[in-house]
């Protein structure tokens, strides 16, 4: 028994582990983006009426006798793990839905993600829709405008289950109402956590002590570290590099934030409107810092050219010391320095400093990528939310019978076997709450506390395992422990130090139409003042010239939605 639980914990710490990037990647994964676009259940099975058009079963958390058809459509990544015989058409975790709801789920086509957007735009075009399906938030505009999505207000609360209502709404309900249209919701949002977006200042403790030099505590202490780390001997492995960047420029958002600047984030301005955080004079100040760290020689040069991965390679080398990265970096940071299956290195997480005495706030957004849309003309259009019910409570009551919806038959969880779940939503506050519990079950060596959850269970063992002396397991250390990144986050949004995004709803005409141009102009203006290739004032031009090619529409439609929302 002991070793079964200890084989399902590891396996399931490669879901865990694939968290690094998961809740908002997974999210965007389960299906492509579209610009224009777990406590076993106590109810007896069974013992529910069937269930009318309307939804009107008194019992929704029953099983439908006699059982229903629901069709479906899906799209899978080549590497889709399936257990032997299975298929998307037919596996463990369809019968699951099956024996437990009476929801046979039925399969109309399914494709791969890169076809799926084409296909599913081709199939509204042709109004050959299944019961239910997922789009992107382009595609749901259209199918309201056309009229072909279900009303589900009243399903939604005569079938949702308590748990699923807490759980969509822990964001203040941000996210549900993405899906909410003239007051009516027309969609289920994969929920996703918001939090689980904050970044943190990376750096390596063992150069902080050999130079001397203060824990970040302040923006002036990042800017003193990156260029002491720029100035250090390597010992003949290449220049010394004081602050990692890459091509996507995604390590400048903690960087940003710790200058009050919100790019890619709608803000409230001193009247109470709504304007764009990439626009605002934080950006040109923080833009100013980074070009003057470039000339001084502490940013690699290439960066316009390098992924995470070749960036990587420099505190690999021993090159790099500092970046802004994610609650769970520690993994790629394991990736690139272990030796010998210890690690050669000292890194520490710690919050984003300020440039002055007010708070840095790590910038989020509630914004959903990808909806659940209920046809219509679904004869039981309630069956989507009853599956989702069953999703749910395997996310925060999992069992020894949920855990198939995770691990298949084998309860291995080989591959990401979860994904073949025709609805998936992310918990929103899992980490936050990981980040309470984890340290002080650490600390007092007692899981009690973590109850079944498995994914606190799994880093607790892994945790265990380091402390026994596995350097292997020294990432999820770093995420677990007092002081560790979930324990930050904790705090953080304890003292309400997350800096949301004030527009969340679909893309407005204009934004579907100018954005992917106006981000790559950002993106290009960006990387040309850090290079010094154009003067600080370009930020000025760039603020002109986004205002001109559509961001003042854009500005104009933001605030209808916003005054709408209010």
């Amino acid at each position: 028994m002991k070793a079964k639980m200890k084989a399902q914990v590891g396996q399931r710490l490669l879901l865990v582990c694939l968290s690094l990037m998961l809740v908002l990647v997974t999210a965007c994964s389960s299906a492509p983006k579209d610009k224009d676009q777990g406590k076993e259940s106590t109810e007896p099975a069974g013992t529910s009426a069937p269930s009318d058009s309307q939804g009107n079963n008194p019992d929704p958390t029953g099983k439908y006798d006699p059982p229903i058809t629901v069709s479906t459509v899906r799209s899978m990544p080549p590497d889709q793990y399936y257990d032997e015989g299975e298929s998307i058409d037919k596996n463990a975790i369809y019968d699951y839905y099956e024996e437990e709801l009476g929801i046979k789920l039925v399969n109309d086509w399914s494709v791969s993600f890169k076809e799926y957007p084409q296909k599913i735009k081709i199939s509204i075009a042709s109004n050959n829709l299944p019961d239910f399906y997922m789009v992107g938030a382009g595609d749901l505009q259209q199918l309201i405008d056309s009229d072909m999505a279900a009303d589900l207000t009243q399903l939604w609360e005569d079938n949702a289950s308590e748990d699923t209502k807490k759980e969509f709404t822990k964001d203040g309900g941000r996210q549900m109402k993405t899906a909410t249209f003239n007051g009516k919701l027309m969609a289920i949002p994969q929920i996703n956590s918001p939090y689980n977006n904050a970044q943190f200042v990376w750096i390596r403790k063992d150069w902080l002590t050999e130079l001397n030099l203060p824990e970040p505590k302040t923006m002036q202490d990042v800017l003193t570290i990156s260029e002491a780390f720029s100035k250090r001997d390597t010992g003949g492995k290449g220049k010394a590099l004081g602050f990692g960047l890459t091509k996507d420029l995604s390590e400048l958002i903690g960087f940003y934030n710790g200058y009050h600047a919100y790019p890619q984030t709608w803000v409230k301005d001193a009247s109470g409107n709504l304007v764009f955080g990439s626009i605002q004079p934080e950006m040109k100040t923080a833009l100013k810092q980074l070009q003057d760290m470039f000339k001084a020689g502490q940013i690699d040069p290439e960066f316009g050219v390098k992924d995470f991965s070749k960036m990587a390679q420099s505190f690999a080398t021993g090159q790099l010391g500092m970046f802004y990265g994610g609650f769970a970096h520690s993994l790629e940071i394991q990736k690139a320095v272990v030796k010998d299956d210890e690690m050669s290195q000292e890194w520490v997480a710690y919050p984003i400093p300020s440039v002055d005495g007010k708070p840095a706030l790590m910038q989020t957004s509630a914004s959903v990528y990808n909806y659940y849309v209920v046809n219509k003309n679904a004869k039981n259009p309630e069956a989507a939310i009853r599956i989702l019910n069953k999703w749910i409570e395997n996310q925060v009551k999992p069992s020894e019978s949920n855990s198939i919806l995770l691990f298949g038959k084998k309860r291995q969880g080989e591959g990401l076997f979860y994904r073949i779940n025709p609805i998936l939503a992310f918990l929103m506050d899992g980490n936050v709450i990981s980040g309470e519990l984890l340290p002080k079950a650490i600390k007092d060596k007692d899981p009690s506390s973590l109850g079944n959850d498995i994914d606190r269970l799994a880093r607790y063992s892994e945790v265990q395992d380091y402390l026994a002396g596995d350097e292997k397991k020294w990432f999820q250390w770093m995420i677990a422990k007092e002081g560790g990144t979930m324990a930050l986050m904790n705090e953080a949004y304890k003292k309400d130090g997350f800096y949301f995004n004030e527009f969340y709803g679909a893309f407005t005409p204009s934004m579907s139409e100018r954005k992917a141009v106006l981000d790559t102009k950002e993106n290009e203006m960006v990387t040309k003042i850090i290079l010094g290739k154009v003067s600080i004032d370009a930020f000025d031009t760039f603020v002109d010239e986004w205002k001109k090619l559509g961001g003042d529409k854009i500005t104009q439609e933001v605030n209808e939605w916003y005054q709408a929302m209010k």
